[in-house]
C-alpha cells in the first residue's frame, strides 16, 4: 500500500506547517478570488431581479408661460411597464438560476484545482521518498559490491556496473526534488497562498484517499450545473420573447396636474386630465420580436446541445474513474508488493553470493518504475475524482 506521510516544513507565521484537504479547500474559498467571483456574480443577478420588479418613476413638468393661465404642473405616470413586468421579472429570475449554477461551476473548478494540487503534491512527495529509498539501496548494493569485489568473489566489471546505477540514482533524485518543489508552488498557487517569503503549509494526507469508496451514482442530466445553466438562459430568452410581444401593446401613460395665475379668474386652480397613446407610426415592434424569437429559438437549441455534452461527459467521467480506481487498486494491492518482495529476494541473493549483479539491478530497476507508475495512478485517480465533482458541481 502506497501510504503517505509527509514531513512538517517551516509554516508562515503562526499557520500550521500541514494542511489536510478539508483545511486546504476551506483556506482556497476564503483567499481565492474566483470564490469572491462567484459571489458577486449572484449579487448581481439578485439586483437585476429586484430592477425588472420596480415601477417607473413619475415625470414632474413644470413650466410657466406668458399667456394664460402662466403656471403649469403635469405629473406624467407610464403604465406600460404593466404589460411587461410579469415576464420581465420571470426572465430575471431565470437569470438568477443561471447565476447561481455559475457560482456552483466556480466553486466546484476551484475545489478540482485544490484537490488536483493537493494530490500532485502529495505524490510528488512520496515519489521524492520512494526515489530517496532507492538511492540508499543502491548505495548499499554498491557497498555489498565493493566488499565482494575485495573479498575476489565479483569482477571489477560487476562493480562498476553497481556504482554506475547507485550515481544514476543522484541524478533521478534530482529530478524528484525538482519535480516536488514544483508541486508544492502549484499547491501554495491552488489555495491562494500569498506569502512569497515563506512556504506554503505542505499537504497532509494519503494518495489512495477514496480509493475503495463506492462510485457515486450518476445524476439526471438536468440536474447538472452546465445543463441548469443552459436551461435557465433558454427560459429567460423565452420570457423576453413574451416582454417583446406584449410590449407591443399600446398602454397609455396616464397624466394629471393643474393650471394656476389666470388673471381673469383670480385665485383658480384648474384641473389638468388625460392620457398619452403611443402611437405605431413609424414601426410596430415586429423588429423587437424577430430578434427575440431568434435568440430564443438559439437558446432552446444551445439547451439541447448541452444537455447532449453534459450525457456524454458523464458517460465518459465515470469510465475513466472507474477505470482509474482499478488500475491504481492493482498497482497498490499487487503490483508494488509484488516488485519490492522480488528486490528484496534479490538482494539478499546477491549479498549471498547467490547471483551476479545485473538480476539485482534488474530487480531495483523494475520496482523503481512499478512503483513510480502505482504513484501516477493514484495522482491520476484522484485527478478524475476531483473532475468527476467538478461536472457534477459537488465541492468537497
Amino acid at each position: 500500500m502506497l501510504a503517505v506521510l509527509l514531513a512538517a516544513t517551516a509554516a508562515q507565521g503562526p499557520g500550521p506547517a500541514t494542511l489536510t484537504l478539508a483545511d486546504a479547500l476551506e483556506r482556497a474559498r476564503a483567499a481565492r478570488g474566483r470564490v469572491a467571483q462567484a459571489a458577486a456574480g449572484v449579487a448581481e443577478a439578485r439586483a437585476g431581479e429586484r430592477l425588472a420588479g420596480q415601477v417607473p418613476n413619475p415625470l414632474v413638468a413644470y413650466d410657466h408661460s406668458g399667456d394664460t393661465p402662466h403656471q403649469h404642473l403635469v405629473v406624467e405616470q407610464p403604465l406600460a411597464w404593466l404589460a411587461t413586468r410579469g415576464a420581465d421579472r420571470g426572465a430575471a429570475r431565470a437569470l438568477l438560476r443561471r447565476a447561481r449554477a455559475d457560482s456552483t461551476l466556480l466553486l466546484a473548478e476551484v475545489d478540482r484545482d485544490v484537490r488536483i494540487a493537493f494530490f500532485g503534491a502529495l505524490g510528488a512527495a512520496e515519489s521524492l521518498r520512494l526515489v530517496t529509498e532507492q538511492v540508499g539501496l543502491s548505495d548499499s548494493l554498491a557497498r555489498i559490491a565493493l566488499r565482494r569485489l575485495q573479498a575476489g568473489d565479483i569482477s571489477r566489471l560487476e562493480y562498476d556496473q553497481a556504482a554506475q546505477e547507485a550515481r544514476r540514482g543522484q541524478q533521478l533524485l534530482s529530478a524528484a526534488r525538482e519535480n516536488a518543489r514544483s508541486a508544492n508552488l502549484s499547491f501554495a498557487r491552488a489555495i491562494g497562498w500569498a506569502g512569497a517569503a515563506a512556504p506554503a503549509p505542505a499537504p497532509q494526507g494519503a494518495l489512495d484517499a477514496e480509493l475503495d469508496a463506492a462510485v457515486m451514482p450518476v445524476p439526471p442530466p438536468d440536474s447538472l450545473p452546465l445543463v441548469r445553466a443552459a436551461a435557465a438562459d433558454s427560459a429567460a430568452a423565452q420570457l423576453e420573447l413574451r416582454s417583446a410581444r406584449l410590449g407591443r401593446l399600446p398602454i397609455p401613460s396616464l397624466s394629471g396636474g393643474a393650471e394656476w395665475s389666470d388673471p381673469d379668474r383670480p385665485g383658480k386652480t384648474l384641473s389638468v386630465l388625460g392620457f398619452a397613446l403611443p402611437l405605431p407610426f413609424w414601426n410596430a415592434g415586429g423588429a423587437q420580436v424577430a430578434l427575440a424569437s431568434a435568440r430564443a429559438e438559439h437558446a432552446a437549441a444551445e439547451t439541447r446541445e448541452v444537455r447532449l455534452a453534459a450525457e456524454r461527459a458523464v458517460a465518459e467521467a465515470r469510465v475513466h474513474l472507474e477505470e482509474t480506481a482499478r488500475r491504481a487498486r492493482f498497482a497498490r494491492d499487487s503490483l508494488v508488493p509484488a516488485a519490492r518482495d522480488l528486490r528484496a529476494r534479490a538482494v539478499a541473493a546477491y549479498r549471498a553470493g547467490e547471483t551476479g549483479v545485473l538480476p539485482v539491478l534488474d530487480a531495483l530497476r523494475g520496482e523503481r518504475d512499478i512503483v513510480l507508475a502505482g504513484v501516477q495512478d493514484l495522482i491520476a485517480f484522484q485527478e478524475a475524482v476531483a473532475e468527476w465533482r467538478a461536472l457534477l458541481g459537488r465541492p468537497e
